[in-house]
């Protein structure tokens, strides 16, 4: 999004615009926000810019403290970690029907330009968004062919949360490529009628709290909210 130097900005646009360097870790968590220095940047009054921050703030991607000011919000592990769950127990059950199919035919070749597409991707210059993208519609087309193509976006306020995090793992260039091996192997799990497979190669694709918490919770502290256990 490119709002600088644009004219007559609406708090809206300036929204938007935070909400996406948020969650793409333009700004970092624990980042300090000035109110000055966005209303320059942005060209608008602080009005506007209240307006924008307590949005942000309902969302949890923003924290003000009284007399210290205001940050980017710490990834909250266990949002996340709640949020993932969720999605599982919908993946899966998506899975379960998706071995039941009588044709599965239509939906793996979707799959294979899926995971094509993804090392397209990550054999040029890898951007972020892009790739996200790509893994996003690997999933929405596995839940499309049981009818429930749009459920997941009921978490889309949530997910933001999750989109924090994912970030922040492909942020280790080793990812992108460990995520697509996860996909390979749900498909061939699809193709094979292999349940048991499906469904483990599923769990270890989507819960990456359990499998990288420790790893970057350890080595960058500053940027979570660690759940006591």
């Amino acid at each position: 999004m490119h709002l600088v130097n644009r004219n007559f900005l609406t708090t809206e646009e300036v929204y938007q615009d935070l909400f996406h360097k948020i969650e793409t870790l333009a700004y970092m968590p624990g980042i300090r926000i000035s109110e000055n220095d966005l209303c320059e940047i942005y060209g608008v009054s602080r009005h506007i810019i209240r307006n924008a921050i307590t949005q942000l703030k309902a969302q949890g991607l923003i924290t003000v403290y009284p007399q210290r000011g205001t940050y980017v919000s710490l990834i909250d592990m266990r949002r996340v970690e709640d949020i993932l769950y969720v999605r599982e127990a919908v993946e899966q059950e998506a899975l379960y029907r998706v071995m039941n199919l009588p044709d599965t035919t239509k939906l793996t070749e979707q799959l294979e330009a899926n995971v094509a597409e993804q090392k397209k991707i990550i054999s040029h210059e890898i951007t972020v968004d892009v790739f996200n993208a790509a893994d996003t519609a690997f999933h929405r087309n596995l839940m499309t062919a049981v009818g429930k193509g749009n459920v997941l976006d009921l978490l889309k306020e949530e997910y933001v949360h999750v989109k924090r995090w994912k970030n922040f793992e492909l942020r280790d260039e080793k990812r992108y490529a460990q995520i697509i091996n996860d996909h390979q192997s749900i498909l061939t799990a699809i193709k094979t009628k292999d349940i048991l497979t499906g469904r483990k190669s599923l769990h270890q694709h989507l819960d990456t709290v359990s499998n990288l918490r420790i790893l970057f919770t350890t080595t960058h502290p500053e940027y979570f909210v660690i759940p006591e256990e």
